[in-house]
C-alpha cells in the first residue's frame, strides 16, 4: 500500500477555512479583550450567577461618586463635554470610543475625576438607552430582565435603573 499526502490545493482548501474561522472570530476576541474589570464583573454577576439585581457599587474596587453611561458610537467630543472636561484633558483618560452597537463606556469619577473609564460589551448587560444623568452609588442599582435572545444566542439582558422604575410607578 502507498501513502498518499494531501495534495497542495487541499492543504490551502484547509488553510483558508482555519483562517477565515480564526478572523471571524477575531471581532469577539477583541470585544472581549476590550472588556475591562467592571464588565467582567458584571458578567459574571448576571450571566454565571444569574442575578435579577445589581448595586454596582457593589461590584467596583476602586472609590467613586459619579457613574456615567455613554452609548454605542457616542464621540469622544459628546464624552468630553457631557464630562465637562477640557479636550486635552478628557483625551487622556477617555481613550476609548465606541465603534459598534455591541458596546457603550462606562466612566466613573471621584469628586470630579475620571477614575474609571472602558468600553463596556452589551451583551453581559445591556445598558440602553444611557441615561443621560449620572448615578451615585445609591442610585446605581439596577433590575434585570431577560428581553429576548442576542445575536449569538443567549438571552438578552437588560438593566433598568430601579430609580427609574420606581418614579414611573
Amino acid at each position: 500500500m502507498i501513502a498518499t499526502t494531501p495534495g497542495r490545493s487541499a492543504m490551502r482548501a484547509v488553510f483558508v477555512i482555519l483562517l477565515t474561522l480564526s478572523l471571524s472570530a477575531c471581532d469577539e476576541v477583541y470585544r472581549y479583550v476590550k472588556t475591562g474589570d467592571v464588565g467582567w464583573a458584571l458578567k459574571n454577576a448576571l450571566r454565571d450567577k444569574k442575578s435579577t439585581r445589581i448595586e454596582l457599587a457593589m461590584l467596583t474596587t476602586f472609590q467613586w461618586d459619579e457613574f456615567f453611561l455613554f452609548g454605542p458610537y457616542q464621540p469622544t467630543d459628546g464624552v468630553c463635554r457631557r464630562l465637562d472636561l477640557m479636550s486635552a484633558a478628557c483625551k487622556s483618560v477617555i481613550t476609548a470610543e465606541s465603534v459598534d452597537d455591541s458596546e457603550m463606556l462606562m466612566v466613573f469619577r471621584y469628586q470630579g475625576k475620571v477614575v474609571h473609564a472602558e468600553m463596556h460589551n452589551r451583551w453581559h448587560g445591556d445598558f440602553t438607552p444611557a441615561s443621560e444623568k449620572p448615578f451615585t452609588p445609591q442610585t446605581a442599582i439596577f433590575s434585570v430582565t431577560i428581553e429576548g435572545e442576542g445575536a449569538g444566542g443567549g438571552d438578552w439582558l437588560k438593566l433598568r435603573a430601579v430609580r427609574d422604575i420606581t418614579s414611573v410607578q
